[in-house]
C-alpha cells in the first residue's frame, strides 16, 4: 500500500474505517437520536482516548516539547498522529455531507489534516504535535457535554453552569496559556520554517475561537444593572450585535423585545466566521432571581 517515510495509507485509512465504524454502530444502536448526536459521541470518544494517548506520550515517553522539540517520530507518535488523522477524515467528511460547518471550523479542519500528514509525510515535527493534539482535545469532551445537555433539557441548570465555565477555563489554560508557552520555546529551538508555520497556524485559530468564547461569556454573565420589580430582582444583560436593524429590534409602539440568554457556541456550531457568536442588537437577556 502507499507509504511515504512515516505516512501509511493503509493504517490511516484503517482509523478512518474504525471512527466510521463506531458512528454506523451508534446510528444502528439508536436510531432515536439525530446523526449530529452520534457524531459528537464518536468526537467525544476520540477526545477522551487521544489525550490520554498523547498526555501520555508527552509525560512519561518524551520527548519533552519544551526543550526537545523537532526531532524525529517515535513510534508510539505515529500510532497517536495516525489515530487522530483516521478520526479528521470522517469527521470532515461528515461536515461536508450535512453541510453543517462555516469558514472557521473547516480552516480548523484543514489546518489539522495538513498538519498532521505533513508530520508523518516529512517523519519529524511529532513531539510538538503530540503535545499540541493534547492540549487541543482535553478540552472537547466539555465542549460536547455542554451540547448533550442542551440537548437533554439540561443546559440551564447548576451543572450547566459548571461546564461552561470549566470549559471556558480549561480552554484558556490549556490552549492560550500552555500553547503561548509551547510556541514561545519553540521560537527559541532550532525548529525549521515549516514546524512554526504550523504551530502558529494552530494558535492563530485557538485565538479566534478564545475571543469569540470570552465575548459570548462576557454577554452572558456580565451583569450589568440590577431592576427591581414585583419584589424580584431582575438583572438585565444589554446584548448587541450589528448585523440585526433597528426595525427588527423594536417590536409595536417602539417595545423593546426580549429574548432568552443563549449557549456558550460550540467550535462545530462557529459558521459563517462567528456569526452565530453574538446575539441581536439591541435585544436583552432577563433572568429572574428570587429574593
Amino acid at each position: 500500500m502507499f507509504r511515504v517515510n512515516d505516512f501509511d495509507l493503509l493504517e490511516v485509512l484503517a482509523y478512518t474505517f474504525l471512527w466510521t465504524t463506531l458512528y454506523f454502530i451508534l446510528c444502528l444502536w439508536n436510531s432515536v437520536r439525530s446523526y449530529e448526536w452520534h457524531c459528537r459521541i464518536v468526537t467525544t470518544v476520540h477526545a477522551l482516548v487521544i489525550s490520554f494517548l498523547a498526555f501520555y506520550c508527552t509525560f512519561r515517553v518524551g520527548p519533552w516539547p519544551f526543550t526537545d522539540a523537532g526531532g524525529p517520530n517515535s513510534s508510539m507518535q505515529i500510532r497517536i498522529i495516525s489515530l487522530c488523522l483516521g478520526y479528521f477524515l470522517f469527521d470532515v467528511t461528515w461536515c461536508l455531507y450535512f453541510k453543517t460547518e462555516g469558514p472557521a471550523m473547516m480552516a480548523h479542519h484543514f489546518v489539522s489534516i495538513v498538519g498532521l500528514a505533513w508530520c508523518l509525510f516529512s517523519g519529524y515535527y511529532g513531539t510538538e504535535l503530540v503535545a499540541t493534539i493534547g492540549g487541543a482535545e482535553i478540552t472537547n469532551p466539555l465542549l460536547q457535554l455542554r451540547w448533550f445537555l442542551r440537548e437533554t433539557g439540561n443546559y440551564h441548570t447548576l451543572l450547566g453552569t459548571f461546564v461552561d465555565w470549566a470549559f471556558m477555563l480549561s480552554f484558556g489554560f490549556y490552549r492560550i496559556g500552555l500553547g503561548s508557552m509551547l510556541l514561545y520555546s519553540y521560537y527559541q529551538q532550532d525548529t525549521d520554517f515549516w514546524g512554526r508555520l504550523g504551530g502558529t497556524s494552530i494558535y492563530i485559530i485557538s485565538w479566534v475561537f478564545f475571543i469569540n468564547i470570552v465575548r459570548y461569556a462576557i454577554r452572558k454573565y456580565a451583569w450589568t444593572s440590577p431592576v427591581s420589580e414585583n419584589n424580584n430582582n431582575k438583572h438585565v444583560l444589554l446584548q448587541a450585535e450589528d448585523s440585526q436593524s433597528e426595525s427588527d429590534d423594536c417590536g409595536v409602539k417602539g417595545q423593546v423585545n426580549t429574548i432568552k440568554d443563549q449557549d456558550i457556541p460550540s467550535q462545530r456550531e462557529i459558521k459563517d466566521g462567528g456569526g452565530e457568536l453574538s446575539l441581536r442588537n439591541r435585544y436583552i437577556v432577563q433572568e429572574s432571581v428570587e429574593i
